[in-house]
């Protein structure tokens, strides 16, 4: 329990810290003029490290796939902390299942192989966005062996390799992958 309320408040301390650092990073991209809106959306999504900040707010300009988590996840009860980690199973990026609560606010955690290449990191975070919005969905998963019943019950690979998967995140993932692709594409061209 003690290590529980240490961990809690250690999340805060990264909210506190993490909400700073953000609306400084959206302030200074004023270059794309709903970002900081989108992004700092309440601040319902939010990364952990520079990296994952500014991945987050690039990914929200440039992919309507992934602002379109970053709103859905907005109108939840949920913050989602986006950060560098390892997740086993094979995969390089993952929806932990856990959940911590934290007064009105359920708490979850995204992480993601920071090997990747941007667009491939930005894709994966749409990815795990779209499990997140498929938790936060619903106000009565509120516990890890919870968000596990929801993936026993919803997902297409279940207990393949260990992880588990669904075709909204599968698509979700290839949408962002593909407009980032098209609206680099058109940003060469203008050049």
């Amino acid at each position: 329990m003690a290590h529980q309320r240490s961990r809690i408040a250690a999340v805060v301390l990264a909210v506190v810290t993490v909400g700073t650092s953000h609306a400084a990073a959206t302030e200074s991209s004023v270059a794309v003029s709903d970002q900081a809106s989108l992004v700092a959306h309440n601040r319902r999504v939010r990364g952990v490290g520079p990296r994952f900040v500014a991945a987050i707010g690039e990914a929200a300009a440039q992919s309507k796939t992934f602002r379109g988590l970053v709103d859905q996840i907005g109108t939840t009860d949920g913050i989602v902390f986006v950060e560098e980690g390892q997740c086993g199973h094979g995969v390089h990026a993952c929806l932990l299942f856990r959940i911590a609560l934290a007064g009105p606010n359920r708490l979850l955690w995204i992480l993601v192989d920071p090997r990747k290449s941007d667009r491939d990191l930005m894709a994966s975070i749409g990815h795990e966005l779209q499990h997140a919005v498929e938790v936060l969905s619903n106000r009565t998963i509120k516990s890890g062996a919870a968000m596990y019943s929801l993936y026993f019950e919803k997902c297409h690979r279940c207990g393949s390799g260990g992880a588990f998967e669904t075709y909204a995140a599968t698509r979700a993932g290839t949408a962002v992958r593909d407009e980032l692709r098209k609206n680099a594409a058109a940003g060469t061209r203008r050049e």
